[in-house]
């Protein structure tokens, strides 16, 4: 069907949180389908690019930075439109459609996706109209979650297209994973059993209500030593919790970890505590496709790959007393644990590979392109027009 050429928008600074990491996999993997690839960050052009998109430039993947809060980068970025000539601009996050949509003002647009990934309500009005406007042709939602929350924002969900983000293969492969180096690293005996939580320290992924679930299994169970890995603005509020825990020996704030497939193949339990207000969490799709016994909270779009009882389990959020029960159910049954983080990874592999999401977004690229082509409305359009 030829290849399309396509610029992806990203809002970030660095490659460290999981938005940009997912946008930059989408970008990799559709490039190593042969298409024509380019990303554009949020930096000024004339500083280095952050050291963390190294290892994709080492990839192949042409990055380049425009200070989005700057009016003349807007035309710059205009400017580079006219000379690749797009097929489709890929916006990831309300800025980046912010810079892109002005962009294409008063000119014939590229088709124009936008990307979803939280159902938090829209943050300034300029962001609710721009994804209820015609002129974003699609936007496509990282969980049914945030499809249902786009509806109660006005998006007419005829507009919206659900595709879960995907995972590196090369580094989630619980096969090659380094799990002894880890727990070497960490102290940890063979009777020992690592309960993991992944996630920025941020009051959404719920840090604090994870040290409480922590003490509260440390004081429960001797052989359990619990790690938080990741950065954030709850870093000093943890470490404080820590200390007065009564246990802080055995719980291990790791900081942000460059070889998380790692620190997940060490761990015996994986729990995410996330409050809401996100999509489908990054954490929750790399414990599965390492096969972890994970319990994780019913919020967003967890429920649709942490299956209760099949591929993991749920609990409230807010509740260390319900997930010290979940966690606690894993540990007393090994081989049932490990049998839910089996289905897991099969679930993740079936519906949240690589292939499967660049599939899945061509398709909604090319229909697109087919609708401009024949000159037919976009879903919804016809409706609004009349309204």
């Amino acid at each position: 069907m030829g290849s399309l050429r396509v610029i992806h928008v990203l809002t970030h600074e660095n490659a460290t949180r999981g938005g940009a990491i997912q946008a930059l996999l989408l970008a990799r993997a559709q490039q190593a389908d042969g298409h024509r690839v380019e990303v554009v960050c949020n930096s000024l052009p004339q500083k280095p690019l952050d050291h963390t998109f190294t290892r994709w430039t080492e990839d192949g993947l042409a990055i380049r930075p425009f200070s989005m809060v700057r009016v003349r980068e807007v035309f710059r970025f205009r400017r580079l439109l006219a000379e690749i000539r797009p097929d489709v601009v890929h916006v990831h996050r309300d800025e980046a459609l912010m810079f892109a949509y002005l962009a294409t003002l008063l000119a014939a647009p590229p088709a124009f996706i936008c990307q979803r990934g939280t159902t938090h309500p829209f943050r300034t009005r300029f962001a609710a109209f721009a994804h209820r406007s015609p002129r974003v042709d699609r936007v496509i939602a990282v969980a049914h979650a945030v499809k249902d929350a786009l509806a109660r924002y006005g998006v007419d969900p005829r507009r919206v297209e659900v595709v879960y983000g995907s995972f590196d293969v090369d580094r989630f492969d619980p096969a090659t994973a380094g799990r002894e180096r880890v727990r070497r690293e960490l102290g940890l005996g063979a009777e020992q059993r690592l309960v993991l939580q992944v996630g920025e320290l941020h009051p959404k992924k719920a840090p604090v209500t994870f040290v409480e679930t922590a003490a509260k299994l440390a004081a429960r169970r001797p052989e359990v030593v619990c790690a938080l890995a990741g950065k954030g603005r709850l870093w000093d509020t943890c470490r404080a919790r820590i200390a007065e825990s009564g246990c802080p020996a055995r719980i291990h704030m790791l900081g942000f970890r460059s070889d998380i497939a790692d620190v997940f193949a060490a761990a015996d339990v994986v729990v995410n505590s996330s409050t809401g207000n996100e999509g489908l969490t990054g954490a929750v799709r790399e414990a599965l496709v390492m096969a972890k016994p994970l319990a994780a909270t019913s919020v967003d779009g967890n429920p649709e790959v942490v299956r209760h009882e099949e591929t993991g389990l749920l609990v409230p959020p807010r509740d260390p007393d319900a997930m010290v029960a979940a966690v606690c159910r894993l540990l007393d049954q090994p081989e049932w644990a490990r049998q839910l983080g089996r289905a897991g990874r099969e679930l993740i592999l079936r519906t949240m590979h690589p292939a499967v999401r660049v599939r899945r977004t061509e398709e909604i690229y090319r229909a697109v392109l087919a609708e401009r082509r024949s000159g037919r409305a976009a879903p919804g359009d016809q409706a609004r027009a009349s309204a």
